[in-house]
């Protein structure tokens, strides 16, 4: 799955790269890491309002979500989205069957190795795309006791490609990264259900990703991990049998 990634771009080059404007001075970018239980808002392309980037939580809370206490505990459970099943879960199939897909950049995204008891941390990114796009699903909610109207989102993930199987090695999954191509069908055009789940399924090549070891200070307790220092390259020796696990 996918709980850690990268926006390390400033707003004027985020809106450059989708042709869209930031809809608030308020995003805090350039983004080194951002874990998804924080719950930050990021932003976001939706399909209905493709002129606009939008600062949206991370963790998608249905609209039949009947209370703040269940709105906190269901997104902790949909920061994720298998896309096999978006139109079978309840938490998704209305924001899928009504087309409220969205475009979720990113400039990299983070994963676990696992070796034993050990698990080594890795930065991923698009070889050919400085800011890359994963498919995401969009939802509102409104809050019974304020009236309040919160717009929420659930990136989708799909099998891992070949490098990926071998980073992600306990879960074997990855984001459902776009081509440039996939990017436009997924954001402009009318698809059925079936064509959607053809499009996720197509994980993005291998060959076009890079990989690298970074420090385990992503989970340091005492560093900060939204610093550049980060995505830096870090070398084990452990790793050093496996090329598999770069790129």
């Amino acid at each position: 799955m996918c709980y850690h990634k990268s926006l390390a771009v400033s707003a004027p080059e985020l809106e450059e790269r989708y042709g869209a404007t930031l809809a608030s001075a308020s995003a805090n970018l350039p983004i080194y890491h951002a874990s998804g239980y924080q719950f930050p808002d990021w932003p976001i392309i939706t399909r209905q309002e493709p002129g606009k980037l939008q600062l949206i939580q991370w963790g998608l809370v249905p609209r039949w979500v009947k209370s703040p206490s269940d709105a906190a505990e269901i997104r902790t459970r949909t920061l994720n989205a298998r896309s096999e099943t978006i139109y079978e879960k309840p938490s998704y199939r209305t924001a899928a069957q009504k087309g409220q897909r969205c475009l979720i950049p990113v400039t990299g995204f983070y994963e676990w190795h696992t070796m034993g008891s050990r698990k080594f941390p890795f930065y991923i990114t698009s070889a050919d795309q400085p800011v890359a796009s994963i498919a995401g699903l969009w939802d509102e909610w409104p809050d019974p006791e304020t009236g309040e109207l919160h717009t929420t989102y659930t990136l989708l993930t799909t099998d891992a490609n070949p490098l990926l199987a071998a980073i992600h090695n306990t879960k074997k999954r990855m984001p459902c990264v776009l081509t440039p191509e996939a990017e436009q069908t997924w954001l402009h055009e009318d698809l059925s259900s079936r064509e959607v789940l053809a499009l996720l399924a197509d994980a993005y090549p291998a060959s076009r990703m890079h990989s690298h070891s970074i420090s385990k200070r992503i989970t340091s307790r005492t560093d900060p991990s939204d610093v550049p220092e980060v995505m830096k390259p870090a070398s084990y020796p452990e790793l050093a049998p496996y090329p598999e696990l770069f790129s």
